[in-house]
């Protein structure tokens, strides 16, 4: 059975990469190729590949749960394998309750993800071994753990944050202060008990607030 696959990677080296892996296996056949990760939903779209293999950098991970879902929006019956150095449990959960079949990670064997691509073309789920058993079940919105309650002010300018947003950015989006925004982001972190933009980021995607 050929199985046809896009791959979608912002860097030119990992893509070279993977066309080198693929080649001893022969039933998957590359159709298709974006060098930006957001460009993967409307690719699929005109492609309608039976697999699409999502690079994700761990500096992006915010970035990567949002094509994703955008993906899955656009292409209900997509099949999704997202190949990651993000070892967060909560993450690789939101990824596989928006929709991903699959969960690799980069340092992981290489036919690790050549079975992964199988499994998925298939219609089976795969996940890295190492989280396998920390995963579980995927995380629905229904059992997502409730966390502080936040005004919904303040999610929004957590959401702001979590994607990447600079204070002044997020502030201007809001139509806000400079000053408000700080107060609002010294707020958050200390209802939630994080520290920084990195366990932010975290718990806006394990609480589902990124979509």
């Amino acid at each position: 059975m050929s199985i046809k696959l896009l791959l979608a990677s912002d860097y030119a080296m990992v893509r070279e990469g993977i066309r080198l892996l693929l080649h001893p296996a022969g039933e998957i056949e590359l159709i298709g190729e974006v060098d930006r990760l957001p460009d993967a939903p409307q690719k699929f779209r005109d492609l309608k590949p039976d697999v699409a293999l999502l690079d994700v950098a761990a500096v992006n991970s915010s970035g990567g749960l949002r094509t994703l879902r955008h993906l899955v929006e656009g292409s209900p019956q997509a099949r999704a394998v997202v190949l990651t150095n993000n070892q967060d449990v909560s993450y690789a959960r939101s990824i596989l309750s928006a929709g991903a079949r699959g969960y690799v990670l980069k340092d992981s064997l290489s036919g690790d993800l050549i079975a992964a691509l199988r499994a998925t073309a298939a219609g089976n789920k795969f996940v890295a071994s190492r989280l396998r058993h920390l995963v579980g079940t995927p995380l629905d919105c229904k059992t997502r753990t409730r966390g502080p309650r936040l005004t919904p002010r303040e999610r929004e300018v957590l959401r702001h944050l979590a994607y990447g947003h600079t204070n002044s950015q997020t502030a201007a989006h809001l139509h806000l202060t400079l000053r408000t925004i700080e107060t609002y982001r010294a707020r958050i972190c200390r209802k939630l008990h994080v520290r920084n933009r990195a366990e932010l980021v975290q718990y806006a995607i394990a609480h589902g607030l990124l979509s």
